[in-house]
């Protein structure tokens, strides 16, 4: 809920205003959950378990062991363990700096819908240009404006200059591109537009679509230089206070954000050789960022507190593999719900859902199957009572 929240900072209006109503969501389940969950099991019951119903003056049978051993190679061979989990995540990280992100709006409509047909028609009778003509509104322009214009690379056509009635002064060009207007390259013409406008009139302003993405583009890598560092902050602060560890906090801060960069990488990689995609949307990375990182460090909280629980009871090698034990099938089932709820959005028309739930579900199944049950715990069995320092578990808990 709090990584949510810090998007309120973000000045790009879908971010801005995406993060009420879903804290808000948060808020209501984890009022629920404390009060109406609680409520319903005593008024039913042991029937609210049906048809699995715990009798406690019966022997259970003996919980599946998988979680266990899973607990103890994370613990015998945590170097080996954490040498792998790390070459993979790694790996699939390295992706990010291939992903090619757009801020094409058309794009994350299906081919077959109307008005990309109607694009595409335009496209090939009169040139992409037409679609969305760019704008150049400039007071007192020189009489070499137009030609200036017209001389940038990637300028289809100028019209001739149309004047304001309500101000002679102030003169519109409407330019035609030569290129798909959504594009990149098109967005890369906006600051060479705006320099010769500015240079052949006393003030000049740049509109349309293409100029509209070409801000939009600038203020979402704004909110991502912000709401980013913001949420490792505010997290990193919550686990310090938490689990009183520097240590803990910087590994499992640091495991949530291998995460979140492998989730990029494999799923750029699934969508580009897997369904042709030759870009996602730039606003995938940071809606994806404030998911995928809560959850893990969610989970992370989870585990871990069922370690530092343990080292009551247990030196630590042994602590952290009845916590894997404890917590891994819990965890497992949580991450497989929520991956199967975000894989959903892949079955929508609308491309940036589904790349979105795509990159998200890739996220939440790394955590769950990767860093949770084995990166975090063999990289706490490596740091021994280092994980815990400074607190005061540092002195008194034994590793073996």
């Amino acid at each position: 809920m709090i990584a949510l929240l810090m998007l309120l900072a973000a000045q790009y209006g879908s971010f801005h205003n995406f993060a009420i109503p879903f804290s808000l969501a948060i808020l209501i389940m984890l009022i629920s959950s404390l009060t109406l969950v609680p409520a319903l099991l005593g008024l039913f019951g042991r029937v609210s378990f049906w048809p699995f119903i715990p009798h406690p003056t019966k022997k259970h049978k003996k919980e599946n062991q998988f979680w266990n051993r899973v607990g103890k190679l994370a613990t015998k061979h945590p170097i080996i363990v954490t040498v792998l989990a790390l070459l993979i995540l790694g790996g699939a990280a390295l992706q990010t700096t291939n992903v090619a992100y757009t801020y094409d709006t058309l794009s994350t409509f299906p081919e077959d819908m109307p008005s990309r047909e109607g694009f595409k028609l335009i496209s090939d009778h009169y040139g992409a240009g037409y679609l969305a003509k760019v704008e150049v509104l400039a007071e007192n322009p020189t009489d070499n404006l137009k030609q200036e214009l017209q001389n940038i690379k990637g300028v289809q056509t100028v019209s001739f200059p149309e004047k304001s009635k309500e101000n002679r002064n102030i003169v519109k060009y409407d330019i035609v591109l030569s290129m798909n207007p959504y594009s990149n390259e098109a967005m890369n013409l906006i600051p060479k537009i705006k320099k010769v406008g500015g240079e052949e009139a006393t003030k000049a302003y740049v509109a349309g679509q293409t100029a509209a993405q070409y801000d939009s583009r600038a203020v979402t890598e704004h909110d991502e230089k912000v709401i980013i560092p913001l949420v490792i902050a505010l997290i990193s602060i919550l686990l310090l206070t938490y689990l009183r560890s520097l240590t803990a906090t910087l590994y499992l801060v640091l495991s949530v954000l291998i995460s979140y960069a492998s989730a990029i990488g494999l799923g750029w990689l699934i969508l580009h050789h897997g369904f042709g995609v030759t870009a996602i949307s730039g606003l995938i990375p940071l809606y994806a960022f404030v998911f995928i990182v809560a959850l893990g460090e969610d989970y992370n909280i989870f585990m871990i507190s069922s370690i530092w629980k343990n080292t009551k009871k247990w030196p630590l090698r042994k602590a952290v593999q009845e916590g894997v034990h404890q917590t891994g099938g819990v965890i497992t089932s949580a991450g497989v719900i929520l991956a199967a709820t975000f894989l959903v959005l892949t079955t929508l028309p609308i491309n940036l859902l589904v790349q979105f739930g795509l990159i998200t579900a890739i996220g939440i199944l790394l955590d769950t199957f990767l860093v949770r049950p084995l990166l975090v715990p063999a990289v706490t069995t490596l740091f021994g009572r280092w994980a815990f320092w400074p607190g005061k578990k540092y002195k008194t808990v034994s590793k073996d």
